[in-house]
């Protein structure tokens, strides 16, 4: 038997995301929730970009803004890391310095 599938919004931190739910012969039901990350790489590009020189007054310190990743993704690393990544520093700039994930980096520099 085929599985049915719905169409879903879910809202997320105040943006909506749509999601599809599956329904399984057997019962069960599984939900997909999709997003367009071109916005988000789109914006990150154009921040890099702006950036400037790492020694331009404000961009020394601890406070300004290294990344942006979308919602998809970052669900994606809590369910990697076990919730991990949230509280540990060290592995959410390991996961931000890999080449792979550079897309998502703000600033031209490692975190």
């Amino acid at each position: 038997m085929k599985a049915e599938r719905h169409g879903l919004w879910r809202r997320r931190g105040g943006y909506v995301r749509p999601t599809t739910a599956e329904e399984h012969s057997d019962g069960s039901v599984s939900f997909t929730t999709h997003q367009d990350l071109e916005p988000t790489l789109d914006q990150n590009k154009l921040m890099l970009n702006e950036y400037g020189d790492k020694l331009t007054p404000g961009k020394q310190t601890h406070g300004h803004r290294v990344a942006s990743i979308p919602f998809n993704i970052w669900e994606k690393w809590m369910l990697e890391t076990g919730g991990a990544i949230q509280k540990d520093n060290k592995l959410l700039a390991k996961y931000l310095n890999d080449p792979d994930n550079k897309y998502f980096r703000t600033t031209p520099t490692r975190v």
